[in-house]
């Protein structure tokens, strides 16, 4: 039997010896299990682009993953902190509205961790990474799950949904996130391409679904700029910007040997036209 998958997201940064404090609370209850750091540089407190990564990582971790996810500006309040269950994958974090990426058309499960034998003795107000989400997430390694935690949680806290709408033959969508490379993530997605250069779209959001026929026809309108839609970072002259469809299945603007982000002085809210 394989052992489990812990997989760790913060904004606690690697400077100070907070993300080693969790993981030795990890290692000393279920030293079994594996450790997968997928960052600790989220923005401090920005619960969004917590979101959005925790819903990236989660696409291509396997089945049985344990995600504990620590990005908590409302720490020590009245914030929940929980445990979800979201195709056969497990979520252990605070419930601020960080899991709202996973749970788009998707049935889940919940639970308040709310045990106190699941949790450190006497836990503060200050570092719940350390108190309680570590702990439950190693538990959970253990075998523990459901209602062993705390009485199930009904609703969970969501951010606005991203912009996502079909209009005719264009789509309209928002900047969502930016990574170190300066390339901007968009709500529109996720495409899946085909051996031809059609472009089948299946919303990440909401229900639309379409086909786009010969990506060569699609332009992309941001800011009074119009770009095309390349299939690889190579089709695009250095030094200036494109869109293509990045490894999540969403749009992604890109600049060859530079940062689209700089270059198109893009924020996220900021509009995105798909046309065909």
């Amino acid at each position: 039997m394989k052992p489990p998958i812990i997989a760790l997201i913060t904004d606690f940064g690697t400077s100070d010896p907070y993300v080693g404090i969790m993981k030795g609370i990890l290692a000393g209850i279920s030293p079994e299990t594996i450790f997968i750091d997928l960052t600790h540089h989220i923005p401090p407190g920005n619960i969004q682009r917590g979101a959005f990564v925790l819903w990236q990582s989660s696409l291509d971790l396997p089945q049985g993953t344990i995600f504990l996810a620590v990005v908590d500006p409302g720490v020590g309040t009245e914030r929940k902190a929980i445990c979800l269950v979201c195709d056969g994958q497990r979520f252990i974090g605070p419930d601020n509205g960080l899991f709202s990426y996973l749970l788009y058309g998707k049935e889940y499960q919940a639970w308040e961790l709310s045990n106190p034998a699941y949790q450190l003795s006497s836990p503060g107000t200050t570092f719940h990474g350390r108190d309680i989400f570590a702990p439950a997430a190693a538990y959970a390694a253990n075998g523990i799950w459901g209602d062993k935690f705390g009485n199930a949680v009904k609703s969970i806290q969501c951010l606005p949904e991203p912009r996502l709408v079909k209009k005719g033959s264009s789509l309209s969508g928002e900047v969502i996130s930016t990574d170190k490379f300066g390339n901007i993530f968009t709500s529109l997605g996720r495409f899946q391409s085909t051996d031809s250069w059609d472009l089948i779209l299946s919303s990440w959001i909401n229900h639309i679904n379409c086909k786009i026929k010969d990506r060569t026809h699609v332009e992309i309108i941001l800011k009074g700029k119009t770009l095309s839609l390349v299939k690889t970072f190579a089709m695009v002259p250095e030094g200036t910007c494109a869109g293509l469809i990045g490894s999540t299945g969403l749009l992604e603007i890109v600049c060859n040997q530079g940062s689209a982000a700089k270059l198109l002085s893009l924020k996220r809210g900021d509009e995105i036209i798909l046309r065909w």
